[in-house]
C-alpha cells in the first residue's frame, strides 16, 4: 500500500505543497501528535482552496509556518526550535500522581455539575455541588499546566487505557459500528446542548435568535477546539453532564 506521505509528494497542487510546509513546520513534534493536530486542518485547508481558489491560501491564512505556528500554540506545544538550537524533544510525561489527581478531578467536576443540575429543581442545595465541582477543576490545574504532555499522562493511566477500545472503536466489529456511528453524532450534539440553555431562560422564539444563535456558534467553536486542545475536556465534560442534567428535567420530565 502506497504510504501517505508519497502521495503528498505525488501530488504537486498548491494546496498540498501547503499542506506539506505545515508538516515541515511541526516535524519537531511526535508524528501521532501532528496527525491530531492537522486531523480537521487539512481538511478546512482543502476545503478553503475549493471554495476561493489555491491563490488565496496564503492570503486568508497566511504562510504555512505561520499557520502551522497557531495551531502549535492552541495545542500547548512549545515554539519550534531556531536553526542554531538543538531539536526541542517534548519530555515524557511525568508519573507523579498528578495525572491521577486530574482524571479523579474529571470525575468530581462531571458528577458535581450533573446533581448541580438537578439541585436547580430544588432537590438539595446548589452551592455544595458548585463547591465540589470547583474543588475537581482545581485539584486538575497541576496537570492542565502541563500542556500537551499532561494530558498525555493522563491517557496512559491504566483506567483511561482500558476505555481506549470504546473511545477508538474497531468498525470491523457491530459494537465498534454502534459506537463509531454514535461518535459521528457529536456535531449534533454540539447544536442539541444549547435548547436547555434556551429553555432556562424562556425567551421563545426571541430568546432562541438572541440567545440560541450565539450560544450554538460558541459551542460547535469550543466543540472543534476541544479536538486540538483535549485540556479543553475538563471544562466540556462537566459542562455536557450539566446540560444533560437539565435537559433531561425540562424534556423528559426527570
Amino acid at each position: 500500500m502506497q504510504d501517505v506521505a508519497d502521495v503528498r509528494e505525488d501530488d504537486g497542487s498548491t494546496t498540498e505543497r501547503f499542506l506539506t510546509r505545515m508538516r515541515d513546520a511541526l516535524s519537531d513534534l511526535p508524528p501521532a501528535e501532528v496527525d491530531e493536530l492537522l486531523e480537521d486542518t487539512e481538511e478546512h485547508v482543502r476545503e478553503l482552496a475549493r471554495e476561493h481558489g489555491e491563490d488565496q491560501l496564503e492570503l486568508r491564512l497566511g504562510t504555512p509556518e505561520a499557520y502551522a505556528a497557531e495551531l502549535r500554540s492552541a495545542a500547548g506545544y512549545p515554539p519550534p526550535p531556531q536553526p542554531d538550537e538543538p531539536t526541542q524533544q517534548i519530555r515524557p510525561p511525568r508519573a507523579d500522581g498528578v495525572e491521577v489527581l486530574a482524571l479523579a478531578g474529571l470525575i468530581i467536576a462531571t458528577a458535581s455539575a450533573f446533581l448541580f443540575g438537578a439541585s436547580l429543581r430544588g432537590f438539595s442545595p446548589a452551592s455544595v455541588f458548585l463547591l465540589t465541582g470547583l474543588i475537581g477543576l482545581a485539584i486538575s490545574l497541576p496537570m492542565l499546566t502541563r500542556g500537551k504532555a499532561g494530558v498525555a499522562a493522563v491517557a496512559q493511566l491504566p483506567t483511561v487505557k482500558a476505555l481506549t477500545p470504546y473511545l477508538t472503536p474497531d468498525e470491523s466489529t457491530l459494537t465498534g459500528k454502534v459506537l463509531a456511528y454514535v461518535y459521528s453524532l457529536q456535531p449534533a450534539w454540539w447544536l442539541f446542548r444549547v435548547l436547555p440553555v434556551v429553555a432556562v431562560a424562556r425567551g421563545g422564539v426571541v430568546g432562541l435568535v438572541i440567545l440560541g444563535i450565539p450560544a450554538a456558534l460558541i459551542s460547535i467553536m469550543v466543540g472543534h477546539y476541544s479536538r486540538t486542545d483535549r485540556r479543553v475536556l475538563w471544562l466540556v465534560v462537566p459542562a455536557n453532564a450539566l446540560v444533560a442534567s437539565v435537559g433531561l428535567h425540562y424534556f423528559i420530565g426527570f
